[in-house]
């Protein structure tokens, strides 16, 4: 009797340890495929965005559609100057006696960040060349894929004149005092342009070149994605401004957003956290 009991005690021993292993193993395996699945704001490293205009970099690479797991790769790619093939590279300046010579993505961010700067126009000039692939880069390393559009169903663009915001021209003006007392917002490029205040001197399928004010603008579509994480479809735009009458000119990246079927576009600006970390490019 005794010896039954005992070898009892032993069965619901071994039960009671391998149940507990299972739970155990159960758990891990649910832990295990927990960290696998991707979060609301995490996306697998290979999701690819189709560029709508190629990129051509310095080594001859062209570059049609950017996946997320090959943007620092592509950091490292000489930056390619237009058409000055006799430079490789910007002068950036710190003080008067400390500039260092940039050629990449990965070190003109890097300098950007030590406070290194473009001194003189000539250095601004070639710097837009930076501020568009490597603002490209750094807005799609945020970004995803979007899971509503009000652009691409109803297919606009920048060639819609009447949704531009005027607000992208007048942001690049020396002075702003006419616009900055009532701050019309509503204000579009196609009214600029019906007041005779604006004048398109460029429109095709991505690009969109006007000049008024004493000022030339030219505007590029580049790429479509959601770079907020609000789920709804923007455009990035390549943004390039000079003076009509002086050697001034700079650049950068614009980023619009539609939220709805009748809206027209607005700008889309960045949050300040990335705005601080390397996010030098918005205008």
């Amino acid at each position: 009797m005794t010896t039954i009991k005992f070898l009892g005690s032993i069965t619901c021993l071994l039960t009671l340890i391998l149940s507990a292993q299972n739970v155990h193993v159960q758990q891990s395996l649910a832990a295990e495929a927990d960290q696998q699945k991707p979060n609301k704001t995490q996306q697998a490293p290979n999701v690819t965005f189709q560029l709508i205009e190629s990129i051509r970099f310095a080594d001859g690479t062209i570059v049609e559609s950017i996946a997320k797991d090959k943007i620092d790769t592509l950091r490292d790619l000489p930056i390619r100057l237009g058409e000055n093939d006799h430079l490789d590279g910007v002068t950036l300046t710190k003080t008067r006696d400390d500039k260092v010579y940039v050629r990449t993505c990965r070190e003109y961010d890097s300098a950007l960040q030590r406070a290194y700067y473009p001194s003189s126009n000539f250095d601004i000039k070639m710097s837009f060349f930076f501020k568009h692939p490597c603002g490209l880069l750094n807005a799609l390393e945020k970004a995803s894929a979007p899971k509503k559009s009000f652009i691409s169903d109803t297919k606009v663009g920048v060639v819609n004149l009447e949704l531009l915001p005027f607000e992208m021209f007048r942001e690049n003006l020396a002075s702003k005092s006419s616009w900055d007392a009532d701050r019309d917002l509503e204000t579009t490029y196609q009214q600029k342009i019906d007041n005779q205040e604006l004048v398109v001197t460029e429109k095709s399928q991505n690009v969109l070149n006007v000049e008024g004010f004493g000022m030339g603008q030219m505007l590029k579509e580049m790429v479509r994605a959601d770079f907020n994480d609000d789920g709804i479809e923007d455009v990035l735009l390549f943004e390039y401004h000079h003076v009509t009458k002086g050697t001034y000119a700079s650049g950068g990246i614009i980023v619009l957003t539609r939220k709805s079927m009748n809206g027209k576009f607005e700008l889309l600006r960045p949050p300040a956290s990335q705005e601080s970390a390397g996010f030098p490019y918005w205008l």
